[in-house]
């Protein structure tokens, strides 16, 4: 374990997992939380907390993991599980969504940086993972039910009739995602988000 926004803990953790497993082939970023607020009502705090776990976090893990991979000379994998709302523009989503923007454009300028050493950056960007989400939990689904009108039961429910496949996703719709981009098929593919949300075309990557 390990708070992704304290570099030295960061550090530790991938210094553990090589002392554990011999190396590092495969880092997924996927720390996160969020808070709905809108612009008037979103604090300093607010601001700082999103961006230091998302943004903060994923560089630190990215760039320690990448120290790793170099020096082993084998390539690698860094995925991010960004999220839609890193190209979608909602209500009352300010941070949360230029965090995710953030760590959505980290993809783009890793894979452009570390290609040379043979490792591939590529990302997911789900929607609306209400079942088991620990941030969803946490009060933000409770929060963009009453944002959307809708009860916090059916979320779930109200995300999946908003998309093209009229499907719930669910965590394991992600972490197939994630398999696709590591498991070896995708040998030559870097700079890569795949969506991850049953469709949702205001969110079409252009």
């Amino acid at each position: 374990g390990a708070d992704v926004t304290r570099e030295d803990e960061v550090r530790e953790a991938v210094r553990q997992a090589v002392l554990a497993f011999g190396g590092v082939d495969l880092v997924v970023n996927n720390a996160g939380l969020s808070l709905s607020r809108s612009l008037l009502e979103t604090t300093l705090d607010d601001w700082d907390l999103q961006h230091d776990v998302m943004a903060r976090g994923s560089f630190l893990v990215s760039r320690e993991t990448a120290r790793v991979m170099i020096d082993q000379g084998l390539g690698g994998d860094i995925v991010y599980v960004s999220s839609k709302n890193s190209v979608f523009a909602g209500p009352d989503n300010l941070a949360y969504g230029a965090a995710k923007a953030d760590q959505a454009h980290q993809v783009r300028l890793l894979a452009a940086e570390l290609g040379g050493h043979g490792i591939r950056v590529n990302g997911v960007n789900p929607d609306g993972v209400v079942r088991g989400s620990g941030i969803f939990a946490s009060g933000w689904g409770a929060n963009r039910a009453a944002v959307y009108g809708v009860e916090e039961e059916k979320l779930g429910e109200f995300y999946a009739q908003r998309t093209l496949l009229k499907k719930e996703v669910l965590p394991e719709h992600v972490a197939a995602a994630v398999f696709a981009l590591t498991g070896g098929d995708l040998s030559h593919t870097t700079g890569l988000h795949v969506p991850v949300d049953a469709g949702v075309a205001a969110a079409f990557l252009r």
